[in-house]
């Protein structure tokens, strides 16, 4: 019986067959292994691909982000300027430039509002498509810049709640409350002679002169972090 089996296994027709089981059962292991690489290198693909779409809304997003700052700080710095030029004529507004007046006399009244702006940074998020980034120390950046970038806006809205406070505390007074309804139309050098005859008045526009020291300095260095972000998210999605 051994002898009989043995011949069988050992038949030319046997070892064929044999041959060819190993061979396509190889072929089989190899197709199952090609199409599960071939699928994992698509899908690395399809996702690196997707990651540096979402990269570059985050880098566009970021770049509006940072003209709104730009114009908070050149708002900071108008403001002050217009605060520092009434102080410097509160003696004498007669002596004041009327354009100047026009450019400067309504400043400490108006007000600016800018929002943070991150969309793209949210879907990002919730995409979990920042965990697929490669490079760790440029997730933390991205994140790290939009901290600033909130951060920033924090500075301007203390700036504007700041001066808010001070200019009701002129706004309350029942005199300047009668002045305001009465005299609508009179010139910015009177108008200013009568909000400077008050304490309240002359401390308003001392406020918004130093809220910030230094609004260029300041804003400058949330911009400088947003643009060395930006030059590292155009490194990345060349």
């Amino acid at each position: 019986m051994r002898k009989k089996l043995k011949e069988i296994i050992t038949s030319p027709t046997a070892t064929r067959r044999m041959g060819d089981f190993i061979c396509n059962f190889v072929a089989v292991v190899l197709g199952i292994i090609i199409t599960f690489v071939g699928n994992n290198i698509i899908e690395e693909h399809n996702k690196q691909k997707e990651l540096k779409e979402a990269l570059l809304l985050v880098k566009d997003e970021m770049m509006l982000n940072r003209e709104n700052i730009k114009k908070m700080m050149q708002q900071e710095i108008f403001e002050q300027t217009g605060a520092r030029y009434l102080l410097q004529h509160r003696y004498n507004m007669d002596a004041a430039s009327p354009d100047s007046l026009k450019k400067y006399g309504s400043t400490p009244f108006s007000t600016s509002g800018f929002l943070p702006i991150t969309d793209a940074m949210e879907m990002l998020k919730t995409s979990s498509l920042i965990s697929t980034i490669k490079d760790k120390k440029l997730a933390t950046r991205i994140i790290q810049t939009y901290n600033t970038i909130k951060g920033a806006h924090l500075t301007f809205e203390s700036f504007t709640q700041t001066k808010k406070e001070d200019i009701a505390k002129l706004y309350d007074m029942q005199e300047v409350k009668e002045f305001m309804t009465n005299h609508e139309n009179t010139p910015k050098a009177e108008t200013w002679k009568f909000y400077f005859k008050f304490p309240e008045g002359i401390q308003a526009i001392k406020s918004i002169a130093v809220i910030h020291d230094s609004p260029a300095r300041m804003y400058g260095r949330y911009i400088k972090q947003i643009d060395e972000t930006i030059a590292a998210l155009n490194e990345m999605c060349k």
